[in-house]
């Protein structure tokens, strides 16, 4: 793999980018690069896993066994998508705990009423801001002084208006949320107002085709956001890739003008660790 480039303000820690995963080859890619941290997103395991739209029909139990497989494969930080915490505060304890033990490094709560939908959908509809609060320290209580991130996203935005998203910002933050996400920004103007009327650190999400501009870092960062996540980028280019690649095989019967559009036997190889498991195989031999 050629040397990575890093974007200066990501290498300066200035501001910290995090891509979504959505399976554990998608994250073992994500760590080759050099991210730190991934995102595992509810969106991407809809759809990957099930063939479904992030509508609320994914199950905490089927979210889980993504993220427990995730990070048994990579060494870096992963926070989990938790959508609603699947009811009320005590389930979102035992999430908490179940996320713990498998060792990832955060998870992201939303305050919408269950079935819950992607952000960037349309006829969402949220809970109670308090109740949502509550959630929130029920999952700073189950974390106790574990080196764990809680994400606490609002929707209010999009069914109450910018004033209700930053009240319920502050509102988590009190409750102990270690970072703040207004999710579905539509405008230049209402990210500067979220930066300025909202304590950081501060998260947003880049959708391409979502309700959000894609912002340069350096205006995301002046704005007053720390944490960019380019949460579908790799589930979009990877569906891409495979319609072009299968539409490709289908019209000319080979991959030979695919080039450099396919990794090599060897790059594959080389991600999955095949040759680690040859010098294992080996030492069993007899």
């Amino acid at each position: 793999m050629k040397q990575q480039r890093t974007h200066p303000l990501i290498h300066e820690r200035r501001i910290m980018v995090v891509p979504g995963v959505y399976d554990v080859l998608s994250a073992k890619i994500a760590e080759r690069v050099g991210f730190p941290s991934v995102v595992l997103t509810g969106y991407g395991v809809a759809a990957s896993h099930l063939g479904e739209p992030d509508f609320g029909l994914l199950t905490q139990t089927e979210m889980l066994d993504v993220a427990r497989r995730v990070t048994a494969a990579v060494g870096v930080g992963v926070v989990v998508d938790g959508d609603t915490g699947y009811g009320g505060p005590l389930n979102v304890q035992r999430m908490v705990r179940d996320l713990l033990g498998m060792g990832a490094r955060g998870v992201i709560l939303e305050d919408q009423r269950w079935p819950k939908r992607c952000g960037h959908m349309r006829d969402k509809q949220v809970i109670d801001g308090q109740e949502h609060a509550a959630k929130i320290r029920a999952a700073r209580d189950a974390r106790g002084d574990a080196p764990f991130l809680i994400t606490a996203r609002t929707d209010a935005l999009e069914t109450h208006g910018l004033e209700e998203a930053i009240r319920r910002g502050h509102l988590y933050k009190e409750a102990g949320a270690d970072i703040l996400f207004v999710e579905g920004p539509r405008t230049r103007e209402e990210l500067r107002r979220i930066g300025q009327e909202l304590p950081g650190p501060l998260a947003v999400n880049l959708v391409e085709g979502g309700h959000t501009p894609l912002c340069s870092l350096e205006e995301l960062q002046e704005m007053g956001f720390f944490s960019v996540g380019f949460v579908l980028s790799g589930l979009y280019a990877a569906a891409r890739a495979l319609e072009r690649t299968y539409a490709e095989i289908r019209e000319k019967g080979t991959t030979a003008g695919l080039g450099d559009n396919l990794m090599s036997f060897d790059e594959f190889n080389a991600i999955v660790g095949l040759e680690a498991r040859y010098a294992e195989d080996e030492r069993y031999r007899a």
